[in-house]
């Protein structure tokens, strides 16, 4: 019988005993972080293989959870109450610029006004929840809800208005 080297019982040991302990919560690929972080996926296989982010490997894929991701993400782990919101993929300087038609220098400026931020492997990311909140405060932005309830109250408005006229 051949003996397997201790260096393979070692990793074994490792990544099994790690995923046998949580492995209900390691549903996240690569493809999924990478999205997630806006990143290239071999930018994220190359951070599990260094060790910068954490993940089991099964099958020869890495799987990984949101407490490994919200770990790697240099911010504040968001409370349960708001962790749906913050799933959603984080935006670069030039996806939020572009999702608020901004330029890059302007997005520079919110950043130092305050704007908050996540750092993910050196790079600035945004999270669309919490920059949504902050413009909406900063520069009295309404909210999507609001809009659509003064969309509401508009269409409601001229129901009235056209139903009295032909009275």
């Amino acid at each position: 019988m051949r003996k397997c080297p201790v260096r393979f019982w070692e990793r074994f040991r490792r990544n099994n005993i790690h995923s046998m302990k949580h492995a209900h919560t390691y549903n996240l690929s690569v493809a999924d972080v990478a999205e997630h972080f806006a990143l290239n996926p071999r930018t994220i296989r190359a951070r599990l293989q260094s060790g910068d982010l954490d993940g089991v490997r099964t099958d020869g894929q890495w799987r990984l959870c949101w407490a490994d991701v919200f770990a790697a993400e240099q911010g504040p782990t968001p409370s349960k109450a708001r962790l749906a919101s913050y799933k959603r993929p984080l935006l670069s300087k030039k996806g939020f610029g572009s999702e608020w038609k901004l330029s890059k220098r302007t997005v520079e400026r919110r950043i130092a006004e305050g704007l908050p931020t996540r750092k993910v492997f050196g790079s600035v990311r945004i999270a669309p929840h919490d920059a949504e909140n902050w413009m909406r405060k900063r520069f009295n932005i309404p909210s999507a809800r609001q809009k659509a309830k003064r969309r509401q109250q508009q269409a409601h408005e001229k129901q009235e208005q056209s139903g009295s006229a032909t009275a």
